[in-house]
């Protein structure tokens, strides 16, 4: 990871091979309130996830193959142990220009992912809200 802070925003270079579970459990920027995330760049393996409202879980399917992630959007917030959790979703495309997307839940970097981190002023948190079965932004 290549990482650089312009004193409100971070802005994270993935290299080849890193995995994306790898970069949140190393990321510990000092005094990081949250952010909101955007992404492109390409993958080799991805890990999607489609929430199932009724059962209150995800189905996971990992997806092999390179793939252009087109579009990541999500944030990062703490959850109730003050770990720092990614909420995003994005959609891949493959070689022949099909289109997977949904909850992003782990990825590998093919040639790079670049990620772009807008600070929030205020620390973002989540608490768990049993409605949806999920830890929601505690707004």
């Amino acid at each position: 990871m290549v990482h650089t802070f312009d004193g409100f925003n971070d802005f994270i270079r993935l290299q080849k091979g890193e995995r994306l579970s790898d970069f949140l459990a190393d990321f510990s920027p000092e005094e990081f309130p949250g952010a909101w995330v955007s992404g492109l760049g390409g993958v080799s393996e991805v890990t999607l996830g489609f929430y199932d409202l009724a059962a209150k879980e995800y189905r996971w399917k990992t997806f092999d193959g390179l793939r252009e992630m087109t579009a990541l959007q999500g944030n990062l917030a703490y959850d109730g142990t003050g770990k720092l959790m990614l909420h995003a979703h994005g959609t891949f495309a493959d070689a022949q220009y099909i289109s997977v997307g949904g909850h992003v839940k782990d990825f590998i970097t093919a040639g790079t992912v670049e990620l772009f981190l807008h600070r929030s002023y205020k620390p973002l948190n989540r608490k768990q809200d049993e409605t949806v079965g999920l830890p929601l932004l505690d707004l």
